[in-house]
């Protein structure tokens, strides 16, 4: 009988981020935790508000911290998910506010944030690790899509996934590290970087696609637009954890994906990590089985979060495409093409978010050329629309 529901804008110095726990029935707060720390030493008191949003008196059955935050930012931009065993929820955080320099960063920033679901209290965070970004020189690496709660081997977890392109798993009572993290962008077989991946260089029309070394692009601080937004799905009867890959595309520099080399979408053994689909012996190397459609499309990147039903795998694209694959090797089994990009800076916007699956139904939702805003579409089993 309640609603979590985390608000924020990271990139704002006067706001403050929140997490409400809301009754369902009636709509009123249960409870409320700013997830701005308010001292470095300590987590913060389950509804205790920061003076800046109460500006005089204190409201009935909360407390008022008076001084100066560890940061501001730290917005849970996604969804929250619930344990019903341990009683938790987790959230992923974004950037603090001012944006620093990167990882390790202040306060609960850039990580896995874990609250008991009845009472509020804390009860752990995870922050990801300095060496999981690309790039040395990667900033604001915002957790974009939402955490994922599942049980490994006996053991339950917590997965999500990073904009600086990894994956991280933790123990879902202690917030402790399992398995590692895995860094879905590519490498060279050497283990080097590849300079298009990734590349950190002037946001100018100039040159959309630069190739700029590894050595300068990891001496200057910048987004990583190439890492991922999606939460992960689960496929327990393979052990198999399928990301989408790849960012956004409304940035001049390098839009979306370096589609040559990169998958826009992971498939992962649970247990190491380890690509779980045959890879060529290329350098770098890639898929065999899903290409084509895999590394075909100019920008096409796994925007969204994918989605697993018996022995299939859905993953929407920024193309603007909906496919499906095996789970079990990534055999194609299916594809449409939704419609054309609208017009952009480097040439359109895709986007497809989806798919969600109920039944026989796969649906999505797209922006495409022409329509007049948003559509909708639902796609059933025996291959009707």
């Amino acid at each position: 009988g309640r609603i979590y529901v985390g608000i924020g804008e990271g990139e704002n110095p006067n706001l403050y981020a929140f997490i409400f726990c809301l009754d369902s029935a009636t709509g009123n707060v249960v409870w409320v935790y700013c997830t701005n720390q308010y001292e470095g030493s300590q987590p913060n008191p389950v509804n205790q508000l920061p003076r800046a949003v109460v500006p005089s008196g204190v409201p009935s059955g909360y407390t008022i911290f008076e001084g100066a935050p560890v940061t501001l930012g730290c917005s849970v931009w996604t969804a929250i998910s619930y344990d019903e065993d341990l009683k938790r929820i987790y959230a992923t955080t974004g950037n603090p506010t001012p944006i620093d320099n990167g990882l390790p960063a202040v306060g609960w920033s850039y990580g896995i944030l874990s609250l008991d679901a009845i009472t509020g209290e804390y009860r752990g965070f995870y922050q990801a690790d300095a060496k999981s970004s690309y790039r040395p020189s990667d900033i604001d690496v915002d957790f974009g899509a939402a955490p994922v709660v599942f049980t490994r081997n006996g053991q339950k977890v917590v997965a999500a996934a990073c904009k600086n392109g990894a994956l991280f798993i933790v123990d879902a009572d202690t917030m402790e590290p399992v398995v590692g993290y895995r860094q879905l962008l590519p490498y060279m077989n050497n283990g080097d970087q590849i300079p298009t991946v990734d590349p950190h260089g002037p946001d100018t029309a100039t040159n959309p696609n630069p190739v700029i070394p590894n050595e300068e692009s990891n001496k200057h601080p910048a987004e990583n637009f190439y890492g991922t937004y999606s939460t992960p799905a689960i496929h327990p009867g393979t052990q198999r954890i399928f990301v989408g890959v790849g960012g956004n595309n409304y940035h001049y520099v390098a839009p979306g994906i370096d589609y040559k080399t990169t998958p826009f979408m992971r498939a992962l053994d649970w247990n190491t990590l380890d690509d779980a689909w045959e890879l060529s012996n290329e350098d770098p190397k890639r898929y065999v089985k899903p290409s084509p459609p895999m590394y075909q499309t100019v920008a096409e990147s796994g925007l969204s979060s994918p989605a697993v039903v018996n022995d299939v795998v859905f993953c929407s694209t920024s193309k603007i495409a909906l496919y499906a694959f095996s789970v079990a090797d990534g055999t194609p089994l299916w594809s449409t093409d939704i419609g054309d990009q609208t017009g952009g800076f480097n040439g359109g916007y895709g986007y497809c978010l989806g798919p969600a699956v109920s039944g026989d139904y796969v649906v999505v939702g797209s922006l495409i050329y022409g329509s007049d805003g948003g559509i909708l579409q639902i796609f059933q089993l025996d291959g009707g629309k």
